[in-house]
């Protein structure tokens, strides 16, 4: 019970910090929204103004282990990680990013299956969708998005009347909040809600009737539902630590799948996870449905573990995983810049150090060993700049076009596979965000001798031939090769043009019918320093994207301007570039959205006027033309 106390405190610790930062932000920003039960029931979409800024347009991607295990809803149940992360306040969360690098960024989406923004308070609001931008990055690489219901315990607020509210039931069996919850997530796209019910002092059958809310939102959409290990069949709220008779009901009704993830709270010992994957199974259920919590919000990887509940002979043993506030990397930085946060989720997924705890030494294990990383990489075109989903600067093709920081997870890349499995002691690997061919990052080895580092798990049919890019620089005595790793057992190993700036590599894959392209890699040889700003994978016939027609909607001062942008037609896998060109007829980078609307925080202006340009990008880097548009906002 004192964990999940905890996790109250330091929600409701965010809201004097929250209402400071607001004023950091422009009058007309918008913030990602939550509620309380009572404001939910009189939402839509056509009431709330800032609701368009709240929509994700990423389509989930299809995700593969190997060329015989698609990750879909029929596929083979296998392990997986359910990762709960409070990246920031519940409260003015803007919409869309940030004007700097020191907010948290996430770079190890293919060990996650779902992605919970946790957050809500008493004093703020008890519902949270997920911001944009983060289900925006969770699509992009195959992971759903989760909203959180939250009902606080009674001491730190929760209220008895906001339960009741939440499941009051129409005379015809329907459930209001049950349909506002729908309407949310379909609007906003993403994939379901995390259901967490800790407050007590319940009075009536309030345990059946949050089983037939369950049952009633699943009947009425294909959403996803996790539960969370508090409240239990008499409406109390007892952490039973374990799947048992008493919560049973949430997990399994019958024939009736209740929730798609139970989560188990953390005082579990082993026999308590041996018992709730025999259940499950009872219950015809995988065991992999059942994720064992671990709490690591105030340590990250320097948490006590008791692995051997978890793994077994070098995998997970009776349960999948779910780790509880993972963004502690970013909190117990003490500078929260970009490299020394990317430094501690290496240690946090991949295995850190030896720790002395009460119970003596303890090694934090990380997860990348145990648990095969997912990927994407599955159809043309293909294309990533390691771009981490922030920067102190924004390039295209090696040249600055803005020298301010930003933050948008919306355009993420899909980063490497591994990250890095690599022998050490031969290469160091890492993420630069000190330069880059396009965005803000980009991959950096220094070599010592002669390695292999593998890049990206891929599955791309060679019946036709394939076109990889890859842009690169080097430095010293060090050169790379790329190497192609096909199906047929085939290794295919290209060199790369030894330069001091960035430099193209096109090779062309010859088509192999029935072969599939399934790992891309890079060896290194010789010592000296070297940068990978890109890599591309494109089929023969591609076309270019229709730049949308635009308008701006401005808010000026004296000097600056805020601006709405809204674009006519949105397409899958497609992303507007936005700049503008000021005095100088330079063209500055101001964002990058696959949003229909999208909110700039601040551009200089004189006597009103403002020139704007869009061009808008597929997946596969392809451009289309540009549109320029001059706006009067003094009118």
């Amino acid at each position: 019970m004192k964990k999940v106390i905890l996790l109250s405190l330091l929600v409701l610790s965010y809201v004097v910090e929250s209402n400071a930062q607001k004023s950091e932000y422009g009058d007309n920003q918008p913030y990602s929204s939550y509620w309380f039960v009572n404001e939910l029931l009189t939402w839509s979409p056509e009431n709330d103004k800032e609701a368009k800024f709240n929509i994700s347009h990423v389509p989930l991607a299809s995700r593969f282990l190997n060329d015989s295990i698609n990750l879909n809803d029929d596929a083979q149940k296998i392990p997986g990680i359910i990762a709960l992360m409070a990246p920031h306040t519940t409260n003015f969360h803007p919409s869309q990013g940030f004007s700097t690098v020191k907010q948290y960024a996430f770079p190890f989406w293919q060990y996650i299956d779902y992605f919970v923004q946790w957050g809500g308070s008493a004093n703020e609001g008890i519902i949270v969708p997920p911001t944009a931008f983060w289900t925006d990055a969770a699509h992009k690489n195959g992971v759903k998005s989760i909203g959180t219901v939250f009902f606080p315990p009674n001491v730190y607020g929760g209220k008895e009347e906001w339960v009741y509210e939440f499941l009051v039931q129409n005379e015809d069996g329907s459930f209001p909040v049950a349909d506002k919850l729908i309407e949310v997530a379909t609007t906003y796209n993403f994939d379901g809600w995390f259901i967490n019910q800790e407050t007590y002092d319940l009075v009536g059958e309030m345990g059946a009737l949050m089983q037939q809310f369950i049952s009633y939102y699943r009947e009425k959409s294909d959403l996803k539902l996790v539960w969370y290990d508090a409240m239990i069949d008499d409406s109390r709220v007892i952490w039973q630590d374990e799947l048992n008779e008493h919560n049973q009901m949430y997990f399994q009704d019958g024939n009736t799948n209740m929730s798609d993830v139970f989560f188990i709270n953390f005082r579990y010992h082993e026999v308590n996870l041996e018992d709730s994957k025999t259940i499950a199974n009872e219950l015809g259920r995988s065991e992999w449905d059942l994720y064992a919590g671990i709490d690591v919000q105030s340590k990250s990887y320097m948490t006590p573990v008791k692995w051997d509940m978890l793994y077994k002979n070098g995998k997970p043993n009776n349960t999948s995983i779910g780790i509880y506030w993972s963004n502690a990397t970013f909190d117990i930085s003490e500078t929260k810049t970009p490299e020394d946060v990317y430094n501690n989720e290496q240690k946090f997924w991949n295995g850190g150090p030896t720790i002395e705890t009460r119970f003596g030494k303890s090694e934090w294990k990380g997860f990348a060993n145990y648990f095969e990383p997912r990927s994407v990489i599955n159809e043309l075109p293909f294309k990533t700049s390691f771009n981490y989903g922030l920067g102190k600067f924004y390039n295209e093709k090696g040249k600055t076009v803005s020298k301010t920081e930003w933050h948008n997870l919306s355009i993420q890349d899909v980063l490497p596979t591994w990250q890095w499995q690599v022998d050490s002691i031969k290469v160091k690997a890492t993420i630069s965000f000190d330069e880059s061919y396009e965005g803000g990052s980009s991959l950096f080895f220094e070599g010592f001798e002669n390695a292999e580092i593998p890049l990206y798990k891929t599955k791309i049919d060679l019946d036709n031939k394939v076109t990889l890019n890859v842009v690169s620089k080097t430095a010293e005595d060090l050169s790379l090769e790329v190497y192609c790793q096909l199906s047929s057992g085939e290794l295919l190993i290209f060199p790369l043009k030894n330069s001091l700036s960035w430099s193209n590599n096109s090779i062309t894959i010859p088509s192999r019918k029935n072969v599939i392209l399934s790992e891309i890699g890079l060896y290194s040889k010789g010592k000296g320093n070297a940068y990978v700003g890109q890599i591309s994978l494109h089929s023969k016939n591609e076309s270019k994207p229709t730049t949308s027609e635009f308008r701006v909607e401005g808010f000026i001062d004296e000097k600056n301007a805020e601006l709405y942008v809204n674009f006519d037609a949105v397409e899958a896998n497609i992303y507007h570039n936005i700049y503008y060109i000021n005095e100088k007829n330079q063209k500055i980078w101001l964002a990058k959205t696959p949003s229909k609307n999208f909110y700039i925080s601040k551009i200089p202006t004189k006597k009103g006027k403002i020139k704007i340009e869009i061009q808008s990008e597929n997946v596969g880097g392809k451009k289309g033309k540009i549109r320029r548009k001059i706006f009067d906002l003094s009118k």
